[in-house]
């Protein structure tokens, strides 16, 4: 799971979900990174805090990461205590089948971007069918018998299906993040609500955010561990490569995207996912 570059799109994703059950015995330095589709991480046991979009959570047994396809994060490691959990790629496919099937299945995604986090901590967590769930998805990793496969699926159906109905209570509550700079977290807004503009620079961020220019650019890389030139760049190739898998051509998506120069997106993009725009590209990196 390690990446060596920072920014680095990673994993692969060759069918609607993937499911895995990882434990790490050692320590690991994990940089940030996103991914094409969505990811949920299942924590089981570590001592882990969770950075998602500048905002850092210290993450508890049986909490539940959701992260949507772009969104940059990464892990933080503390010690060398066992780090356990349960990580699933699934893709947009996957939920525009749920939408069709008369299910949206991400809205627990959206519900939880509304309340400004990605982390859901269940109270009593033995006591609810989703202990029983995860355990069995858990468990399904490793199984072979006959249909396997479709087993996984309908348990992780079954997960989603409980998580939203959990999700779509009045009563719930995300766990908010530990650490989330008003101030960044309004940046980082602004960026995302801006990003096809082209005439969106430092310059302007800084007049909009009331800051000076290098301390606007030393506090960013502070919190969020990323330049603002680089999270830019990086949003606008995720955005790119997500118009011309819909069918956008790449002369379209360079622009609508952000970028002011196809020269530059070209290479950037080509850079990034190891192959140019029209070309299709590496599966994993």
């Amino acid at each position: 799971m390690d990446i060596q570059q920072i920014y680095q799109k990673t994993g692969y994703l060759d069918g609607n979900f993937r499911l895995f059950h990882i434990i790490d015995q050692t320590r690991k330095v994990f940089n940030y990174h996103y991914h094409d589709f969505h990811k949920i991480v299942i924590f089981l046991q570590g001592n882990v805090s969770y950075v998602i979009e500048g905002m850092q959570y210290t993450v508890q047994p049986n909490d539940i990461i959701l992260i949507q396809a772009g969104e940059i994060h990464k892990p933080i490691i503390h010690d060398h205590s066992v780090y356990d959990r349960i990580i699933i790629y699934v893709a947009e496919d996957f939920f525009e089948q749920s939408r069709k099937d008369g299910s949206d299945l991400f809205q627990c995604f959206q519900k939880s971007r509304k309340q400004h986090s990605g982390l859901i901590r269940i109270p009593n967590w033995e006591n609810t069918p989703l202990a029983a769930v995860c355990r069995d998805l858990a468990v399904s990793y490793q199984c072979r018998e006959y249909a396997s496969d479709l087993y996984q699926k309908v348990k992780f159906t079954e997960f989603l299906i409980l998580i939203n109905r959990l999700t779509a209570q009045e009563s719930f509550r995300v766990t908010d993040a530990v650490t989330a700079n008003p101030v960044i977290q309004n940046i980082l807004k602004y960026i995302n609500d801006h990003l096809t503009e082209e005439d969106l620079s430092i310059d302007r961020i800084a007049r909009e955010a009331y800051l000076n220019r290098s301390y606007l650019m030393h506090l960013f890389k502070a919190e969020t561990g990323y330049t603002i030139g680089k999270y830019i760049s990086e949003k606008r190739l995720f955005l790119a490569r997500s118009y011309i898998s819909k069918g956008m051509s790449v002369t379209d998506a360079c622009y609508h995207s952000g970028f002011k120069n196809y020269t530059t997106f070209y290479y950037a993009y080509k850079n990034k996912y190891g192959a140019s725009p029209t070309q299709k590209p590496n599966q994993e990196l």
